[in-house]
């Protein structure tokens, strides 16, 4: 017979709990920015920092430039440009990842007059969200990560056009989603205590199913043969104390015999096991646990 309490309709449980808490695809959106190519209409997929101003609606175009076309020993834009950008015109600058943080870039390359900035992956076709500790309340210009396959496509494309002079691109206002701290804090300290919960829940579900399972049914409890104590009629070598209780035994107990020629006491208010209760429901203790129905012998 199938237990009520099943693995399957534990885990529907949990789904509908964490729908019911908001936990669930509808709650994230994944990231959606584009670097467009203005003259090819080509999209390179980017991911915006978390850090710095966000793009308007009608993003931002300007002329890409590659920082180690002026200054190739700072292609990782760790320390800002000797030479000060033109700032009446829109630069867009392509840094390469690593070497330092990622909001250091940023803030040279603001020094240095960008007006916005891509960061490159030369390794990984992952993309990841640039983040930054401490005060980030002086970035204000907007920065975004591409990937290594973005990252190489991108470059192509300006080193293909260098003839007619720098690439324009466009930046396209991400989708991004920003998580309330209450939120952040239930998917990081709560979400796994929850899961926590859920399983020592089931652990012990499962636990309660076979400790039922190995009980010897009540009927096959009720038919072990009963018999009445009396001191007159005892023989070298038959029990003289309840194997439940550990009590002695006194004349007119009534007693149960197992299989095993162990004798209990059966009489008593129900509940409460031996002498002062003994046991007449389904399954029969012993001193060292539950006796199964596999231990009652041809009776189970």
């Amino acid at each position: 017979m199938r237990h009520p309490y099943s693995w399957s309709r534990c885990a529907r449980l949990l789904v509908l709990l964490l729908c019911v808490l908001g936990i669930g695809p509808s709650m994230i959106r994944v990231a959606q920015a584009s670097v467009v190519v203005v003259s090819t209409n080509a999209t390179f997929e980017d991911r915006s920092a978390m850090f710095g101003s966000h793009l308007g609606d009608d993003g931002l175009v300007g002329k890409l430039l590659m920082i180690e076309d002026i200054d190739p020993e700072n292609i990782d834009g760790c320390r800002p440009l000797a030479t000060q950008m033109d700032f009446t015109e829109s630069w867009i600058m392509l840094v390469e990842r690593g070497n330092c943080g990622f909001v250091d870039k940023i803030r040279n390359m603001q020094a240095s007059g960008a007006a916005a900035v891509l960061v490159g992956d030369p390794w990984y076709d992952l993309p990841i969200t640039m983040y930054a500790s401490g005060d980030t309340s002086d970035v204000h210009i907007p920065s975004s990560f591409i990937a290594r396959r973005e990252y190489n496509g991108l470059r192509e494309a300006a080193l293909s056009a260098i003839d007619e002079g720098p690439l324009k691109i466009k930046l396209v206002r991400n989708e991004y989603y920003e998580l309330p701290f209450l939120d952040v804090l239930f998917i990081t300290i709560l979400s796994p205590m929850l899961m926590m919960a859920f399983i020592y829940v089931l652990y012990r579900l499962r636990l309660r199913q076979h400790r039922l399972r190995d009980l010897a049914p009540a009927d096959v409890v009720n038919s072990l043969p009963i018999k009445t104590f009396y001191h007159a009629k005892y023989r070298d070598g038959e029990p003289a104390e309840c194997a439940i209780c550990l009590d002695d035994f006194d004349d007119e107990d009534e007693l149960r015999i197992l299989p095993c020629k162990h004798q209990y006491h059966i009489s008593g208010p129900s509940g409460v096991a031996g002498r002062k209760g003994g046991l007449n429901g389904p399954g029969i203790f012993s001193p060292e646990g539950p006796i199964s129905g596999r231990e009652l012998g041809g009776i189970a």
